[in-house]
């Protein structure tokens, strides 16, 4: 018992710039998900709703980066940005792209299912009754999607916290996220840190889905994947 002591976690807490970390991860998990799966919508409604040509073609994009590792996508996206020259290399910018375009299949496979089980005649009702497509996917198809659209945000945002292949590829000071504060750790032996850092996510992604389960209660989205 004399060997057990907080030390870990006050170490943790002193690491450099640890609120800009925990910042960083939280921006990027929520706005990735949140773009996932508001992009994903539209497309999964393009998918199943509409017979236009090369729908089936924009499915399966969508679910190409499922294909690669995340290494190599995320040297994918380094040297595409690096040769465009917009600015985004070193920022969050291109960690975020790197995010959404890693973690697309994911959201897509949420919105179709939840879209295959939509009928067709609510659409068609709203149409008779002079909606807009705007109105209609607004007002009728996003609040019926909204458990599948939860579900998915949920589990993009877990898996976004613990992305580390592209993040370590990507990252610069100032952009670090927890993954990489994670194998910062590691690479320098400081395995009682790395032990206690681990401690703090897995409390933190426990309590986060808590959350999620009294949303899920709430929204219906445990129903919706009964």
């Amino acid at each position: 018992m004399t060997n057990l002591s907080f030390d870990a976690y006050r170490a943790v807490f002193g690491y450099p710039d640890i609120g800009g970390v925990i910042g960083n991860t939280a921006v990027l998990a929520v706005a990735s998900a949140t773009i996932i799966m508001l992009m994903t919508s539209v497309l999964a409604w393009i998918v199943v709703r509409t017979r236009l040509p090369g729908r089936a073609a924009l499915d399966s994009l969508a679910s190409l980066p499922l294909v690669f590792p995340g290494l190599v996508l995320g040297l994918a996206v380094m040297i595409c940005y690096l040769h465009i020259g917009i600015g985004v290399y070193g920022t969050l910018w291109i960690m975020l792209i790197a995010y959404v375009t890693r973690f697309m299949p994911y959201g897509m496979r949420y919105t179709t299912t939840s879209m295959l089980a939509l009928h067709k005649e609510l659409e068609e009702s709203a149409a008779m009754s002079g909606a807009s497509w705007r109105m209609t996917f607004q007002r009728i198809v996003l609040p019926l999607l909204k458990p599948g659209l939860i579900a998915g945000w949920i589990y993009i945002v877990i898996v976004s916290v613990r992305e580390l292949s592209g993040s370590i590829l990507l990252y610069s000071p100032g952009s670090e996220v927890v993954s990489i504060m994670i194998w910062e750790y590691w690479q320098n032996g400081q395995y009682v840190e790395l032990s206690a850092l681990g401690v703090m996510l897995i409390v933190a992604l426990f309590c986060f889905v808590l959350l999620a389960q009294f949303a899920g209660r709430r929204y219906g989205v445990a129903d919706a994947g009964s």
